[in-house]
């Protein structure tokens, strides 16, 4: 290993859910490596096999390996790894998503003889809830006055660390310009009324799902087997991210899930629906809520149904109870696909991506953050 200077980012991935973890600190090497090139990034890793899937040039099996121009070393790095970092730690770390350190890390950091002062870098999870702001470069305690740390949130608003900024789709095109294209990718769920909504909906608009691998796609094909496959389905293989990222790209309308993809999704400018991960009383809906609330504001407000329409699909679609006693889920989703291809619905979808991109890159701010220490 050479000797570590200043330029140096040690970066650190717990793989606790999905991809979600792995294709966020996948994705912001990326952005750092592209805003700054002289950066040695360092990424250690707990689960270098879900790493494969998002970028399969990795070797799950290598104790440390080059990728791109990274350093990739395993959580549970061996004794040779340890005093490399041992000897030359990076003055900066990026600890994604409160994931705490591995064992050796922590045994280097807080030694009594460890004197070097290292900042970490704490980028939290995702949420749209105005407490972002007051927790956003908020400082933490550590073991060590030499070890010091900060919070770092991401968010919607100038206040918080912003979001990762999309990289310039590079991959060929869906060759289906005739056809309207819905993404599914979703948390299981009755996927039953969406399916009679694309259903009556295609009856007057040539449809394409693309079903994403995972979780959903059993459901899905379930409901939509009853339904008398009245629409096309493509079922798509697990993609590597950068490919996965352009197919995003070329929807007209998105079911997505989790944080990683809403965040994509944020950026594209079309109308989409968001399934948070469900938590303990239904507390995903207080996330759900606060995402609403930022959207809300770029809808017309001598129109309110438009967006009452909208906030009563997503909170249903996130567990909500008792919405619709009167009326059935699929009318409403039906006309917010109606209201995606005659592109009423389209603006404030497009105005909230560009408020997101006048926010900043959370990237570039972290950057900007180590620069002015």
């Amino acid at each position: 290993m050479s000797y570590l200077k200043k330029t140096d980012i040690l970066i650190l991935c717990k793989v606790v859910d999905n991809f979600g973890d792995i294709g966020f600190v996948y994705r912001l090497s990326r952005s750092l490596s592209r805003l700054r090139p002289a950066l040695n990034l360092f990424l250690c890793v707990s689960d270098l096999s879900s790493f494969k899937r998002l970028a399969p040039k990795i070797d799950e099996n290598a104790e440390m390996q080059q990728f791109k121009n990274w350093t990739i070393v395993k959580w549970n790095a061996n004794e040779k790894t340890a005093l490399a970092f041992k000897k030359n730690m990076p003055e900066i770390i990026l600890e994604c998503f409160q994931c705490s350190r591995p064992d050796w890390l922590e045994q280097i950091l807080f030694s009594k003889t460890f004197q070097k002062t290292v900042q970490i870098i704490n980028i939290d999870y995702l949420t749209a809830e105005d407490w972002a702001e007051e927790f956003h470069l908020l400082k933490s305690g550590t073991r060590s006055v030499n070890v010091k740390k900060i919070n770092f949130f991401p968010g919607f608003t100038k206040k918080t660390g912003g979001l990762l900024l999309p990289e310039p789709a590079r991959f060929k095109k869906e060759s289906m310009e005739n056809y309207f294209k819905v993404l599914i990718f979703s948390y299981e769920r009755d996927f039953f009324p969406i399916v009679q909504a694309i259903s009556d909906f295609s009856k007057n608009q040539k449809t394409m799902i693309f079903l994403a691998s995972g979780q959903s796609e059993k459901p899905f094909l379930e409901a939509w087997e009853k339904a008398g496959k009245p629409f096309c389905v493509k079922k798509l293989p697990f993609l590597p991210q950068e490919e996965w990222d352009s197919l995003l790209f070329e929807m007209d309308f998105l079911f997505v899930r989790g944080e990683d993809s809403l965040a994509r999704a944020c950026f594209l400018g079309k109308p989409f629906i968001w399934h948070a991960y469900k938590q303990d009383d239904d507390w995903q809906l207080v996330k759900v809520d606060a995402l609403l609330k930022k959207l809300e504001a770029h809808f017309p407000k001598d129109e309110t149904s438009q967006f009452d329409s909208l906030s009563k699909i997503w909170r249903w679609y996130n567990g909500a109870q008792n919405l619709f006693e009167k009326t059935n889920p699929k009318d409403l989703i039906k006309q917010m696909l109606d209201e995606s291809a005659n592109g009423t619905l389209r603006k404030p979808f497009f105005d909230f991506s560009e408020t997101l991109k006048a926010n900043g890159d959370l990237a570039e701010k972290v950057l900007l953050y180590i620069d002015s220490l």
